[in-house]
């Protein structure tokens, strides 16, 4: 288990980190969302004991984690970009991980590279970026370690490798109580990977849990609204702060969207009730529509003033 408690970054006067307070059980895929910028590299990296945090602790199975080498043998840390000797390959870097990481599977490897037609033989610096990325993310696995943290895990994938290294990830925790710790800007990358969520933002933890929890939680409802007379047309006009009055204390109206006669709206609070409550205004037409985790992302960007222009081109 991984335990951040109240932890806060510097660089100079850059606040990298603010007071994050974070639990990650084990055996579970933990996705890190968040822009870039938002923190998430240096959090990993404070999980990993690279860093020391400012304030807080960071406990992993109970003991510190900065500069504790029992720690360290238990995780294999996986950079945004990853580091090798110059024209090593594969099996060089068999060599050089089995110096920290006993338990380093070279038949696993192999396995695995031959499955995404990787050559073990050759230099790592002939391979292109998505290759690079396999490669190490098979080393990362076959490490023997209980704990895999990396940083945009799926960058630089085409979906059909993406997919496969997916299938890896969770054929290997199956078979052994793993703990993935995987951060990405790019929603889709980790919308059918994770089961739970930590949600990034300038620094801080906006949301965490799982993605069960949050789904119940945030409800999407697409309505119409019957127009007749002025009195109607003014009702069917309402803005944003009108309608989250008209919902009161009992819901949170994260988004509020009208196109034509649609009006979409995502809220926080108990679905039911929040469909009575709409049935009040007497709609032509209530439907409830599925969230995907990242239009749950997004209005929750949105909520926190986020400009989400700049989200959206992050996604890219």
């Amino acid at each position: 288990m991984i335990e951040i408690k109240d932890v806060t970054k510097y660089f100079d006067s850059n606040c990298a980190v603010n007071h994050v307070t974070l639990s990650i059980p084990e055996g579970v895929m933990f996705g890190l969302l968040g822009t870039n910028g938002a923190g998430k590299s240096t959090l990993l990296r404070m999980m990993a004991g690279i860093l020391e945090s400012d304030s807080g602790k960071i406990l992993l199975d109970g003991e510190p984690v900065y500069e504790n080498p029992l720690c360290k043998e238990k995780l294999f840390y996986l950079p945004d970009v990853p580091y090798y000797f110059p024209n090593s390959s594969m099996e060089d870097m068999i060599r050089f991980y089995r110096r920290n990481y006993p338990g380093m599977q070279k038949d696993g490897v192999s396995c695995m590279a031959g499955q995404l037609n990787l050559d073990m033989s050759m230099p790592l610096r002939t391979f292109s970026k998505g290759m690079k990325r396999q490669a190490f993310l098979i080393l990362a696995l076959c490490s023997g370690t209980r704990y895999l943290l990396c940083d945009e895990v799926f960058d630089g994938l085409d979906p059909v490798a993406a997919e496969i290294m997916k299938g890896l990830l969770r054929e290997e925790m199956k078979e052994r109580r793993m703990t993935v710790i995987a951060a990405s800007h790019k929603l889709r990358d980790l919308e059918d990977f994770c089961q739970n969520i930590g949600i990034m933002h300038k620094g801080g933890m906006m949301r965490d849990g799982s993605l069960k929890e949050r789904a119940r939680e945030v409800t999407k409802f697409q309505c119409v609204f019957h127009v007749q007379g002025n009195a109607a047309a003014k009702e069917g006009s309402l803005e944003r702060k009108q309608f989250a009055e008209f919902l009161g204390d009992a819901f949170e109206l994260l988004c509020y969207v009208r196109e034509g006669a649609f009006t979409t709206l995502v809220i926080r609070g108990d679905k039911e009730g929040a469909a009575k409550r709409l049935k009040e205004k007497h709609p032509v037409f209530l439907g409830e529509m599925p969230m995907t985790l990242e239009e749950i992302f997004i209005a929750e960007i949105e909520e926190a003033g986020y400009d989400i222009r700049k989200v959206l081109q992050q996604m890219v």
